[in-house]
């Protein structure tokens, strides 16, 4: 595994030395391109599996019980004694 990372990197410092330019363009073009390429692809990825677990989500419904709505008449009838207030205040 060294051996192997020790020749790809000496071809590399081996291709800067004697090809300049051309190195450069490469290191341009997979900086540019294939970095953004490769993040563009992990997204649709990672947005095909999120799309796949969707379906198996548990959806909870709750049912209003009686205390509940008793609170949302409450605050029904707290909500029409405010506007006779303004309205009484704005006469």
């Amino acid at each position: 595994m060294y051996a192997a990372t020790a020749i790809v990197g000496a071809t590399v410092m081996g291709a800067a030395y004697y090809l300049p330019t051309g190195t450069f363009l490469t290191f341009v073009i997979g900086w540019l391109f294939l970095i953004p390429a490769t993040f563009g692809v992990y997204m649709a990825l990672g947005f095909r599996e999120y799309m796949k677990e969707r379906k198996n989500r548990i959806i909870v419904s709750v049912k209003p019980t009686e205390a509940i709505k008793a609170l949302a008449r409450r605050e029904a009838e707290l909500k029409k004694e405010k506007e006779i207030l303004f309205e009484e205040l704005q006469k």
